[in-house]
């Protein structure tokens, strides 16, 4: 039977054809070659175990859709949607046939994965997955319609966002002078650092002549990787109650190397974000007398909104979150920079008022 061939249409897509286990010569469009070139080897492994596309089932188009993807995405998000098909997917809707998945048969499993007591958040990062992986059976003409693209996935509710008081901050780092994770605290309390970028950090990293720090990095999983997103590589200037808590780190770190570590572990590696969480934040919390449900990304709303209330520019607060974009900061923080219209009315009095 034809091993198949990939070509380039005059609109500069590439097309993989070949002929499925009844004979029939079928096309795959992609905007690559290499893609094409990928398509087809999928397809031929498929047509070779007598599989055609209209007997493919869930779980055996997800495991090829994750082995073509590894490449396209960062480690972080296959490994995220991995976790989702391995856990959630392939156990439910695996067996059915791809081309005879429907609408309800999706409304039906966030309904029971509702029931099974996983949160709306998840559901919704389980619709995102399988959303993603069926456009792509749309564009490799496994299937002609996405049904992921009918079904509405549960409404995730707004989660309030818990701000400490600058009251609450300072009672905090009172406590945590001197310990030897001190910094790690102080860093997000004062200018927004998320938990992994935090923990990722190394000696290098920070200037201490100019007091500057550059994020670089960041840990999650016990795995070192690139910036949450390219805004996320970013310079900061440090305050003095930041660049002092820096020093007396370094002091107590008995000379350790430039290349090294900020916050290593016994045996060389970054702390880990859960055990930092279960052990050192806890015990903080409890010897600063804070509500032990106070979440370590609290502090970086903290700054935020102390910023903000401030009078800082939304852009300079967005640049040194490392959003995106301000409109990503006006969403987050919209119930504190709504609560500002009287400093605005305040400063324009100041400013033309008798």
């Amino acid at each position: 039977m034809s091993e198949g061939s990939v070509y380039q249409r005059s609109d500069g897509r590439w097309v993989a054809k070949y002929k499925d286990i009844q004979g029939t010569w079928r096309y795959l469009y992609r905007k690559s070659k290499t893609e094409a070139k990928q398509a087809l080897r999928q397809a031929l492994r498929d047509r070779d175990e007598g599989i055609s596309p209209n007997a493919l089932t869930v779980g055996a188009f997800l495991e090829s859709w994750l082995e073509d993807m590894q490449d396209t995405v960062s480690h972080r998000t296959w490994l995220n949607h991995e976790c989702i098909v391995r856990l959630h997917l392939k156990p439910t809707i695996g067996a059915n046939r791809l081309a005879k998945l429907s609408p309800k048969d999706l409304h039906n499993l966030y309904r029971a994965k509702l029931a099974d007591g996983l949160s709306r958040g998840r559901v919704r990062k389980i619709h995102v997955t399988l959303n993603r992986a069926l456009k792509d059976a749309v564009r490799f003409r496994y299937i002609s319609r996405n049904p992921a693209a009918e079904v509405s996935p549960p409404k995730e509710y707004q989660r309030e966002i818990h701000v400490l008081t600058p009251g609450q901050v300072r009672r905090l780092l009172t406590a945590a002078c001197g310990d030897r994770l001190e910094a790690a605290y102080v860093l997000p309390a004062t200018v927004g650092l998320r938990q992994g970028e935090c923990l990722a950090l190394r000696y290098e990293d920070i200037d201490f002549k100019q007091g500057t720090l550059k994020v670089r990095r960041t840990v999650w999983r016990n795995q070192v990787y690139p910036p949450k997103t390219p805004h996320s590589h970013r310079t900061i200037k440090l305050p003095t109650i930041a660049l002092d808590a820096l020093k007396r780190h370094r002091e107590k770190s008995n000379g350790a190397s430039d290349e090294g570590w900020l916050f290593p572990t016994k045996n060389g590696n970054p702390v880990d974000a859960h055990n930092f969480i279960r052990r050192p934040w806890k015990r903080m919390l409890r010897k600063a007398g804070l509500p032990e449900t106070t979440r370590y990304h609290d502090l970086r709303h903290g700054a935020a909104s102390l910023l903000l209330s401030q009078g800082v520019p939304i852009p300079a607060v967005s640049t040194l979150l490392g959003h995106r974009d301000s409109s990503i900061t006006l969403r987050v923080y919209a119930h504190m920079i709504a609560g500002m219209d009287s400093v605005a009315a305040q400063a324009i009095d100041d400013l033309l008022g008798d």
